[in-house]
């Protein structure tokens, strides 16, 4: 098979797989199955990535609308997706999530982001009829803002060892090859200049989180770090699938 044959398919993969509607209600399980799945199918689209292809590949941007509660989560570990799958971004107001990179870093990010959203509404939903929360004294919104900075927070840490991991691994085999360099290098640089021709100035903004119960903290940092992320999407037979 040549690489012409080999990256058409993989990036048909992608597209099939970022193009999926996420049912709210999936489990944290199958998020960070889902986030696994991202890292390999990258991971492959990058091997099979020639210069010609690189040169032919369109930067794209896209924009994310999160309306509720589990905003506040996603922008704790909106850093991570991007350095996951290799895009840059900004938030755009309260409710909007803007990426921009090459279209299937893109894609995958922001199926990553959808399904990270509603792994978060499954969990939450779990949480609030445990006794844990219907004992605890502190008012309900106080400790489901805990719950969520400790999901936001356990995601995000496991997000940034798997971009660490592919990073290494992707040095390791470009370290034998000026090739395999001068790939990354010119990805990195086609990307940056595209941004540039956005004409967008973006600022860093500091944040922090307050959280009034530790509690509700460590049951959501359980929920994010529940699962092996090795799995396939799908291949415990007692989790409902993606759909």
């Amino acid at each position: 098979m040549d690489q012409q044959t080999e990256l058409a398919k993989v990036k048909a993969r992608i597209r099939a797989l970022a193009a999926k509607t996420v049912e709210r209600g999936c489990s944290e399980a199958e998020a960070m199955a889902a986030a696994a799945k991202v890292g390999e199918l990258l991971e492959v689209y990058g091997l099979s990535m020639g210069e010609v292809e690189l040169r032919e590949e369109a930067c794209i941007q896209a924009r994310l609308t999160v309306r509720g509660t589990a905003r506040l989560a996603l922008r704790w570990l909106f850093p991570s997706v991007l350095r996951l799958c290799e895009c840059r971004g900004w938030t755009d107001g309260r409710e909007d999530f803007v990426l921009y990179g090459l279209e299937p870093d893109v894609q995958m990010a922001e199926y990553l982001l959808r399904v990270i959203e509603g792994a978060l509404a499954w969990e939450e939903a779990r949480y609030r009829r445990s006794p844990a929360y219907r004992s605890n004294p502190l008012p309900g919104q106080a400790v489901l803002r805990s719950f969520r900075y400790g999901f936001a927070d356990r995601v995000a840490k496991r997000l940034d060892a798997m971009a660490g991991e592919r990073q290494a691994a992707a040095e390791a085999r470009h370290a034998t090859t000026s090739t395999g360099t001068a790939l990354v290098l010119a990805k990195e640089r086609k990307v940056d200049e595209g941004f540039r021709t956005l004409g967008i100035r973006l600022r860093t903004v500091t944040s922090s989180a307050t959280v009034r119960d530790r509690s509700a903290w460590g049951h959501g940092a359980a929920a994010g770090g529940r699962v092996g992320l090795n799995r396939p999407v799908g291949a415990d037979p007692g989790a409902r699938r993606l759909r």
